[in-house]
């Protein structure tokens, strides 16, 4: 321990070291809170998406065609017919469209420009179309073939329906489908473009209520769910009627379902024309197909009720 007294020196000494200090610490606490004030909101700003601009087209993903079943809940609408004159003729703003449009819908599958290579092209057979290429083209590449195409999809590929895409939307893509491939696509039959054209003057557009599939599906397990299994006569009971139930219905649980989702249910011919159809999948034995008309009666009166039945209060 040092003898030395405390001079005003060194107090001079003390205190300017404190000063330095604290001007050190006071200038690493600003440059922190202009960090936090500045670059970190700058930063956050670049990583926000983009504002999508609003349009009329149902909602759908936006990765591609593979998520098409799972596209948000949207309410039904109807629009207006179609100019035919804004879209038979591909031009700068109805192109950009349709590239935007493929993006969005067609890309996952088809790729990016159209060669059939998408990320999703190995799991599909036959694998998607190649755009750019003029073989192979079962359904046409005209531009009624492949409006027709887009719109009702092709039957034995994993080509879907785009039919929830509006009129004028579709004819996009169609045009930018077409300008991926260099290749001469021939003249176009001018009745099939003028019965094209009419379609869109004379008729407009009506978009459907749209739900997720996998809440279909819930919904209608819980519907099912909730009708209770038929209850057939016991086996002592040895009525006829009783009898005929009994060898109508392999199924109860099943059967049930089936007696709760008919539609013209009073129309005996049109029940067990439908019931005998269905057999067995519908809870009822296939056996049921032998049946004659006065079984039929009895069957449908004991498990749906008559008309008359149903007017008594």
């Amino acid at each position: 321990m040092s003898d030395e007294k405390e001079t005003p020196s060194t107090w001079g000494r003390e205190a300017k070291g404190l000063a330095n200090r604290f001007a050190l610490g006071s200038g690493v606490a600003v440059t922190f809170l202009l960090f936090g004030l500045i670059v970190v909101p700058a930063l956050l700003r670049e990583r926000r998406p983009l504002p999508r601009p609003p349009s009329d087209q149902p909602a759908a993903a936006s990765v591609g065609w593979l998520d098409q079943a799972e596209t948000p809940a949207s309410k039904g609408r109807d629009l207006p017919p179609v100019d035919p004159a804004t879209v038979m003729t591909p031009n700068p703003k109805l192109l950009a469209r349709g590239d935007v449009l493929f993006k969005q819908n067609c890309s996952s599958c088809h790729g990016e420009s159209g060669q059939g290579n998408g990320p999703a092209a190995g799991t599909l057979n036959p694998r998607p179309r190649n755009f750019t290429q003029s073989a192979d083209w079962k359904r046409g590449f005209h531009v009624t073939d492949i409006y027709a195409t887009i719109t009702n999809g092709s039957k034995g590929t994993g080509m879907a329906a785009f039919d929830f895409i509006m009129p004028a939307d579709r004819m996009a893509l169609v045009h930018t489908v077409r300008s991926l491939g260099g290749f001469d696509h021939g003249a176009e039959d001018p009745k099939a473009l003028a019965a094209l054209a009419d379609s869109f003057r004379s008729k407009g557009f009506h978009i459907p209520n749209r739900i997720p599939v996998s809440l279909a599906i819930t919904k209608m397990v819980k519907e099912q769910a909730t009708v209770p299994p038929l209850q057939l006569p016991p086996a002592k009971d040895k009525l006829a009627s009783a009898e005929l139930l009994r060898f109508a219905v392999a199924d109860p649980p099943r059967a049930a379902r089936t007696v709760a989702a008919i539609a013209n249910r009073y129309d005996v011919t049109a029940v067990a024309r439908a019931w005998a159809a269905g057999a067995p999948d519908n809870g009822f034995s296939p056996a049921v197909a032998g049946l004659n008309a006065a079984e039929w009666d009895e069957i449908v009166r004991a498990l749906v009720g008559s008309k008359e039945e149903a007017k008594q209060p």
